[in-house]
């Protein structure tokens, strides 16, 4: 089975990644920023997993009846909150799944394996299982960084100095430093040396820190 997961941070994509590789989850998977990207390929001969940002949703849920439509397609849709309301008229519309990206990573994972199996993961199904490889830490933790934070960090690894991030991003090299300040706590790193060292070990073939997304 192939898994799309599709969401605008590129560090989000990452950390689903990286989750199901260190949970050792054998599948492909590609990356995309909007549904639109992916269709094309759907319609094609095989099974998919797509995993997307109820974000990239309309108020009527109409794509979860596009994907239900196409076939052999089974969709797990994150949330920004465990919004019970919005997790049910998800499955009610088709959807497989629905979680919210506030949950845990290993939680995340084991949705991602129900659902692949064929199971419908809801709100209240709660995994147990510990963090035990760096890579899921690391992937947990670029999870949690906010869209301006997956910003500054894309831009420090493309290797630009705080001055000029500043400028690209348009804010103050003091709001930089801020954010990070920010995502070295968040990612449990002492210093910015052992940050680029770290996203240079995570580096996967398609990359999407390799695209740089426009401010």
């Amino acid at each position: 089975m192939k898994v799309f997961i599709v969401d605008r941070s590129p560090a989000y994509r990452l950390g689903v990644e990286l989750a199901l590789k260190s949970a050792g989850v054998m599948a492909r998977s590609a990356h995309a920023e909007t549904l639109i990207d992916v269709l094309p390929d759907l319609r094609r001969h095989g099974s998919y997993l797509v995993i997307i940002d109820s974000r990239q949703l309309s108020e009527d849920l109409q794509e979860l009846k596009v994907l239900e439509s196409v076939g052999r397609v089974k969709t797990l849709v994150l949330t920004d909150t465990k919004d019970l309301v919005q997790m049910r008229r998800v499955l009610f519309s088709g959807a497989s799944g629905a979680i919210a990206k506030t949950a845990p990573m290993e939680e995340l994972v084991d949705a991602i394996v129900a659902v692949m199996s064929g199971a419908c993961w809801r709100y209240d199904d709660v995994a147990e299982v510990p963090l035990t490889n760096q890579a899921t830490r690391l992937g947990y933790a670029l999870c949690r960084l906010s869209n301006r934070e997956s910003r500054v960090l894309e831009l420090v690894r493309s290797g630009l100095r705080n001055k000029e991030i500043a400028c690209e991003m348009s804010l103050t090299e003091h709001t930089i430093k801020t954010h990070i300040s920010n995502i070295l706590r968040k990612l449990g790193i002492e210093n910015r040396t052992q940050l680029v060292v770290a996203l240079r070990d995570i580096k996967a073939p398609h990359d999407p820190f390799e695209h740089r997304l426009s401010a």
